[in-house]
């Protein structure tokens, strides 16, 4: 039986993988440059018998970049459309790619929906498992029921006999399968077992220093955030800027997947190592102007090129938009070695200078924030490099 394409807009499963498709796609490398795409086979086991319209197991990929095309949520869309309130259902993935941390976060809230459903993942490889926001997305459907493991021998071998055209061939491991399998195993493990995943200290001092002139080391942009529900702390995340995902594009798309309440009244503080440019300075007093239930504080180490006449309007309009614009004091920098670092129980340690650097730039930003005329603005301009 050959396999099935898969097109966009297709919700049917295929049935089965081509030989060279799965020995590709599901190898185990620990690099696994090339390897875009991720295939998800499926059994569904029920009490009673399947029905013609409903096979019991099937093969679903996902059908490009946008996340309600990951094959997390195509087989989701699938399956709810079957779903008996009645009925008891143990569903097992074989994923060839683990869960992106925002299909984490819609499978988790299905789980939490569906008490009936029982979920077991096996994963290969898993996806950007150093950044914070996968970790938590693991994490997640752990504590949603889940049963989350890294695939081994015996696992490859019942994909190759249940999803594969192996033409009655026995499956032929890869070189290395059980070594990145132990592998992965750990790097898995270590992520379930840590549940207070946080910056170094080494980060931490190196990216939120507040000197403004330039550095040895290279400063990205970090953001991270506390989103509050009254006093109770919803999330607490650190991002920064992933190849083509920036770090408040990352904050946005994180924030509207958790689908809040709009009934409820939510306090989101931010904390910038870099203040936002113009172009996402208007993207988040957009986001908050789309959800008027969202409070926004955002505190700056440094200014990003506050001499740049359109990043000061930036400034100036998420100030004009209910957004609480400023620079990070000794209290924000302590404030965040203990929410966001992994300090070992040691205290803030100011760096030399911390002070000097938070007052000059609060009177730089104290200056942009001026509503100010164009001559006041030319009088005023080489003031701004103070």
């Amino acid at each position: 039986m050959l396999s099935s394409p898969q097109t966009p807009g297709t919700r049917k499963p295929m049935k089965t993988l081509a030989q060279d498709k799965f020995s590709f796609n599901f190898e185990n490398l620990l690099l696994a440059h090339g390897r875009n795409t991720t295939f998800l086979c499926f059994q569904v086991e029920t009490e009673a018998p399947p029905s013609l319209n409903s096979p019991e197991s099937g093969i679903f990929q996902n059908q490009g970049h946008c996340p309600s095309h990951h094959a997390e949520m195509v087989f989701l869309t699938w399956f709810q459309k079957r779903l008996c309130s009645e009925q008891h259902y143990k569903v097992t993935w074989y994923m060839s790619w683990g869960p992106c941390s925002r299909c984490a976060v819609q499978v988790t809230k299905f789980l939490k929906s569906y008490s009936t459903v029982n979920l077991s993942i096996f994963i290969a490889r898993l996806y950007y498992y150093r950044e914070l926001e996968s970790k938590d997305g693991l994490r997640g459907l752990r504590q949603a029921g889940a049963q989350v493991q890294i695939m081994f021998f015996q696992d490859f071998k019942d994909c190759w006999e249940n999803f594969v055209n192996n033409e009655g061939k026995p499956f032929q491991p890869w070189k290395n399968l059980d070594e990145n399998s132990k592998d992965w195993d750990i790097k898995l493990k270590d992520i379930l077992r840590n549940t207070t995943d946080r910056l170094t200290e080494e980060i931490f001092r190196s990216q939120f220093h507040n000197r403004e002139k330039k550095s040895s080391i290279p400063r990205k942009t970090y953001l991270c955030y506390l989103l509050m529900n009254g006093p109770q702390l919803l999330k607490r995340c650190c991002l920064h800027y992933k190849k083509g995902y920036h770090a408040v594009t990352r904050f946005i798309d994180g924030i509207v997947s958790m689908n809040l309440d709009q009934a409820g009244s939510y306090d989101i503080t931010c904390y910038f190592t870099w203040s936002p440019c113009n172009r996402y300075a208007r993207k988040l007093v957009s986001f908050i102007e789309d959800h008027p239930n969202l409070r926004l504080k955002v505190y700056t180490s440094r200014l990003y090129f506050h001499w740049c006449w359109t990043n000061m309007q930036g400034l100036q309009h998420l100030q004009n938009s209910r957004v609480t614009v400023a620079v990070m004091t000794f209290r924000d920098f302590e404030h965040c070695w203990e929410n966001f670092v992994d300090n070992q129980g040691k205290p803030f340690e100011p760096w030399e200078k911390l002070d000097l650097y938070s007052q000059s730039t609060e009177r730089r930003l104290r200056r942009i924030l001026k509503p100010l005329s164009p001559g006041v603005l030319n009088e005023d301009f080489g003031n701004l490099h103070l």
